[in-house]
């Protein structure tokens, strides 16, 4: 919405901080920004990953966020983040043929983050979106919300930034265990780097395809015996 022009000029500003903190962390990614109703993903890529420089996905990310409207017109859904990433989720995007099918990859660790001045404002609880984006994955816990909006639950302002508390959001990050953090802190690039540290799943458990004998078992790491 108008009144978020300066955060997305923030977050946009120090997107290169997010993406080079996913490269630090050596993560596989696709990563996008949806502002339309239709939840397709705005301009010629569909995403974000680790072939682009720094500087090239800031260039695309940019175009993504639309901040002159002149690739997704306001809409209906400008308060309503989740209704945004259901339509982005949705199985006509994200099939074969769909706006999103490159994005989307169905064995991967969901993250989501909205940011928001206003509360969450979509047509249904925010337990039905929890419970809808978790059905996505086979493991619930593969999902996680994050959120940059107004102080819960008093909401906040400072330096010219007003925003009511981010109720929805809140519960959706505290439902799922991400991070909810302040989108009145002036601390843009810490707040992306927080993020994109939560985004990454770590695999420290690995399901064996057949029963064991104990006495074989080997652990390495980079061809080391560690076990």
């Amino acid at each position: 919405s108008c009144s978020m022009r300066a955060e997305n000029e923030s977050v946009i500003a120090n997107f290169d901080v997010f993406i080079e903190t996913l490269a630090g962390l050596d993560a596989d990614y696709h990563t996008a920004v949806v502002v339309g109703d239709d939840g397709c993903v705005a301009g010629p890529d569909p995403f974000v990953d680790n072939t682009f420089s720094a500087a090239a996905a800031k260039d695309i990310f940019g175009t993504m966020a639309d901040l002159d409207f002149s690739l997704k017109p306001y809409g209906s859904n400008t308060e309503r983040g989740f209704m945004l990433a259901e339509a982005a989720l949705s199985t006509k995007n994200t099939g074969a043929g769909g706006c999103n099918s490159e994005l989307y990859r169905e064995d991967a660790f969901l993250s989501l983050v909205h940011v928001s001045d206003e509360p969450e404002q979509s047509v249904n609880s925010w337990s039905y979106y929890v419970a809808l984006f978790q059905s996505l994955k086979s493991d619930p816990e593969d999902v996680v919300i994050n959120a940059v909006a107004g102080d819960y639950p008093s909401g906040c302002s400072a330096a010219g930034t007003s925003a009511s508390p981010g109720t929805g959001y809140y519960e959706g990050t505290v439902a799922t265990g991400g991070l909810f953090l302040s989108i009145c802190s002036s601390d843009w690039a810490k707040s992306l780097e927080d993020i994109a540290t939560e985004s990454v799943a770590i695999n420290d458990s690995f399901e064996l395809t057949r029963i064991p004998v104990p006495q074989t078992i080997e652990v390495k790491l980079d061809g080391i015996r560690l076990s």
